[in-house]
C-alpha cells in the first residue's frame, strides 16, 4: 500500500489546492461600482443609485444595462471571438447588482461572458425573489442570498430554478457561482401525492460547464437537487431536503462534494433514486478524481413519511471511476446500496458510517467495489475503517480495519434520533481503525486520533 499512499495523497491534494486557488481568486476578484434594485420603490427610469434604484432585475437585463460578451459567429466551435453587447450598459465586469425585497421577475441570459465576475446580491436583511435564473453561454457570475421559486410568479411553471448552461449553438458556460440561495417548487408538499410531484417538483441547481459552484444553498421540495456536469466544480455545505429524484449528481472530473445534507426521498416514479449518483455511459469520458466527503444522506427522517421509499445512498453503477475518494460521509439508507462503486480504479472508500434505516428489506445497506457492467474487475482500490453492515470487494481490492454491524449491535449515542457518533462502551469500535489514509479530520472537524488509534466509520470518539 506504500505506492497507492504517495499516489493517491499527491493526486487529492493537487485536485484541492487547483479548486481552492480558483475559489480565492473568484471570490475575491469583483470589486467594481454597486447599483440598486427595488421593486416597490424603485424605477426603470432611474440611475440605480442607492437613493434611485431601478425596478427589477428582470427589467434591468431587458433594457440592456448590462455591459457583457457573446461569442460572435455561431455556432459556437470552440475559437469564437467575443463581441461586446450592450456597450451602453451602465453595469460592468466587476460591479454588484444589490437587489432588495420583492419580486424581481426572472433573469434570462444568453450570451453573457465577463472577463470579473458581476454579483448579483441580496441587500443585507433583504429577501429578494425571482421565479428562476438561466443562464446559456455564461461566464463570471456570481449569486447571493436570493430567493428563487416558481410560486412567486403570477403563473407557476414547472422548470429548473437556477439553470446555467452549456450550448452546442451558444457556446460554453463557465466559473458561475450560487451560494446562499433559497431555492424550492413550493413551500409545502406536505399533502401531495405522487401526481402532483410529477407534475410540479422543479429541479434546483443544473450547472454544466468547468468551475461551477453551489455551496451554503437550501434546495427545497424538488425533483433532482444539485447537478454538476462538466470539470473543477465544488458542492459544499448545501441542504437538499424532500426531493423526488437524485439529491446530487456528478458528472465531470476534478470534483468536490463535501459537507452536504441530503435528505427525505419521496417516491413517486420509476426513478432509481440515490443521494449521490454519477455515471459514465455510451461515449462519456471516465469519471476521474472526484472527492465525496463529509456528506449526509437521510433516506426519511420520519417513518411515517407520506410517499416514502427506498432510497440509493452512494450510487455509482455505470463506470469507471479513476481516482476517487470517499471519506467521513454518514449514510442512512433503506435500501442495500449504500455506497457502491462499479468499475472503480484506484479508488479507495475510507471512514464511512452506513446503517440500516429500517430494518427487514430492501438493506441492510453495504459498503462495495463491483465489477463494471462489462465484468472487468475493480483495480488498485481499498475500503478502510468503514462501519456498515456488508463490505464487499471486487477484483485488486483491500479491505480491512472494516467494522461490520449486526442487529445486535449498541455502539452508536443515539441512532434512533440520528446520532452516530460511538458510545465510550463501543469498546470493540474504538481504537480499531488504520491510520493510513485515513483521514486527518472525523466528520466534525476532530482531529484523528483521539485516542491509542484511530476509530472506523466517520466520527471520532
Amino acid at each position: 500500500m506504500n505506492g497507492q499512499t504517495v499516489t493517491w495523497s499527491a493526486r487529492v491534494f493537487v485536485i484541492e489546492i487547483v479548486l481552492f486557488a480558483f475559489l480565492s481568486t473568484f471570490h475575491g476578484a469583483a470589486s467594481g461600482g454597486l447599483f440598486y434594485i427595488d421593486p416597490i420603490n424603485g424605477n426603470a427610469s432611474n440611475d440605480g443609485t442607492a437613493e434611485h434604484p431601478w425596478r427589477t432585475l428582470e427589467q434591468v437585463a431587458a433594457d440592456g444595462l448590462i455591459e457583457t460578451q457573446g461569442y460572435d459567429n455561431l455556432p459556437y466551435t470552440g475559437d469564437n471571438p467575443l463581441v461586446v453587447k450592450n456597450p451602453q450598459g451602465p453595469v460592468k465586469a466587476g460591479d454588484t447588482l444589490v437587489l432588495l425585497s420583492g419580486y424581481h421577475g426572472a433573469l434570462e441570459l444568453s450570451g453573457a461572458i465577463n472577463d470579473t465576475p458581476i454579483i448579483v446580491q441580496a441587500a443585507a436583511g433583504h429577501t429578494p425573489t425571482l421565479s428562476h435564473i438561466s443562464l446559456v453561454a455564461a461566464c463570471n457570475w456570481h449569486f447571493v442570498g436570493l430567493t428563487i421559486t416558481p410560486s412567486a410568479a403570477a403563473t407557476y411553471e414547472k422548470q429548473t430554478l437556477f439553470n446555467a448552461a452549456s450550448h452546442s449553438w451558444h457556446g460554453s458556460s463557465s466559473q458561475i457561482t450560487i451560494e446562499d440561495c433559497q431555492l424550492y417548487s413550493v413551500t409545502d408538499t406536505s399533502a401531495w401525492s405522487a401526481d402532483e410531484w410529477n407534475a410540479l417538483a422543479c429541479n434546483a441547481i443544473a450547472m454544466s460547464g468547468d468551475q461551477m459552484t453551489a455551496q451554503n444553498n437550501t434546495c427545497r421540495n424538488v425533483n433532482f437537487g444539485i447537478t454538476i456536469n462538466g470539470n473543477l466544480g465544488v458542492v459544499a455545505h448545501n441542504t437538499v431536503e424532500n426531493f423526488a429524484g437524485d439529491g446530487m449528481r456528478s458528472l465531470g472530473n476534478d470534483l468536490l462534494f463535501e459537507y452536504n445534507l441530503v435528505k427525505n426521498c419521496y417516491d413517486v416514479n420509476d426513478n432509481h433514486d440515490d443521494g449521490f449518483q454519477s455515471w459514465s455511459i455510451n461515449d462519456d469520458p471516465p469519471r476521474e478524481r472526484v472527492t465525496l466527503r463529509g456528506n449526509t444522506i437521510i433516506n426519511f427522517e420520519d417513518p411515517n413519511q407520506p410517499l416514502r421509499g427506498p432510497l440509493q445512498g452512494i450510487g455509482c453503477f455505470d463506470g469507471p471511476y479513476v481516482d476517487w475518494v470517499v471519506e467521513n460521509n454518514l449514510v442512512i439508507t433503506d435500501h442495500w446500496h449504500g455506497i457502491s462503486l462499479y468499475g472503480a480504479v484506484d479508488s479507495r472508500i475510507v471512514n464511512n458510517t452506513v446503517v440500516d434505516a429500517d430494518p427487514g428489506n430492501p438493506g441492510p445497506p453495504w459498503v462495495m467495489f463491483h465489477d463494471h457492467k462489462d465484468g472487468t474487475p475493480c483495480s488498485g482500490c481499498l475500503i478502510r475503517n468503514n462501519i456498515a453492515a456488508t463490505v464487499s470487494v471486487s477484483g485488486d481490492t483491500t479491505a480491512d480495519h472494516n467494522y461490520l454491524l449486526d442487529s445486535g449491535d449498541d455502539i452508536f449515542v443515539d441512532p434512533e434520533n440520528g446520532d452516530y457518533h460511538l458510545r465510550d462502551s463501543a469498546t470493540t469500535v474504538i481504537d480499531t481503525g488504520s491510520a493510513e489514509l485515513a483521514p486527518d479530520t472525523d466528520m466534525d472537524g476532530n482531529l484523528r486520533p483521539q485516542g491509542a488509534g484511530v476509530d472506523p466509520g466517520c466520527y471520532e470518539r
